[in-house]
């Protein structure tokens, strides 16, 4: 009897300490990683800001061979001499341990962090960031070339070629909307997102999640880093300027009409 209350209590406490204790998430790769930098990317050699010009005939995120944007969260290959890795390498071969891949574009079709390109426009407002971070429909007009949403390109890359309906192998965003059709197909792909934000990236992370109209409920985390999510210290002081500039012209007003 003592032997088996025993068993009954050891049992109970499995139970309870299994419900209790957070589960772990999903196997990583399941997940689409992605690494959403400031409102300021690279420089180039010319001391202009990295980004894209409208009515680029830019690739496709499957067909790209370069990296699209400079952004300063990290490469996916390390450079020659460079001291130390940067963010998007230490994710992926430090905590994830992935392999260290011989070329960016070797990695981005294998890792599960995408960093592919910077946004069209970095010191856009977050809003319109979190546009281009999550709207299926961004781009529609085509004026970026063959860019999509970041969450499309997130997916995109990770496609394999699937036959169409006239028999063709087809890869990239057409592949993806035809694996979208197929729920076994769909499965087997990547289609949750965790999302790692740095300063304006972070914002542009909440802003899509909480605040917009076309979020499909696919994040399960969020890591913002030295983001301002309640304005920067200028901003507010440029609102404080205005609100009291309005007071004394409604001061004013009044007096004069007394």
């Amino acid at each position: 009897m003592k032997k088996i209350f025993l068993l009954s209590l050891l049992l109970m406490t499995f139970v309870v300490v299994s419900w209790a204790v957070p589960r772990p998430m999903e196997s990583i790769t399941n997940y689409n990683v992605m690494l959403l930098h400031g409102a300021y990317g690279h420089k180039n050699d010319d001391g202009e800001l990295q980004g894209f010009e409208e009515n680029s005939n830019l690739p496709q995120a499957y067909d790209a061979i370069n990296y699209l944007g400079n952004a300063n969260i990290g490469r996916y290959v390390e450079k020659v001499n460079e001291k130390k890795p940067r963010l998007n390498q230490w994710l992926r071969t430090r905590i994830f341990e992935e392999p260290v891949y011989d070329s960016a574009y070797e990695a981005v079709h294998n890792s599960c962090v995408y960093h592919w390109r910077a946004f069209s426009l970095p010191p856009n407002s977050s809003i319109e960031n979190a546009i281009e971070l999550g709207n299926r429909t961004w781009n529609a007009d085509g004026k970026f070339g063959g860019r999509r949403a970041l969450v499309e390109e997130a997916q995109e890359v990770k496609t394999w070629k699937v036959p169409d309906s006239l028999g063709q192998m087809v890869e990239g965003q057409k592949a993806l909307q035809i694996i979208r059709q197929n729920p076994d197909l769909y499965r087997q792909l990547a289609s949750r997102y965790i999302l790692i934000g740095h300063s304006m990236g972070g914002v542009v992370a909440r802003e899509y999640t909480q605040n917009s109209n076309y979020y499909y409920g696919d994040v399960d985390k969020i890591i913002t880093l030295d983001s301002p999510h309640e304005g920067t210290g200028a901003l507010n002081m440029q609102v404080g300027l205005l609100l009291f500039c309005s007071e004394i012209r409604r001061k004013s007003f009044k007096e004069n009409r007394v």
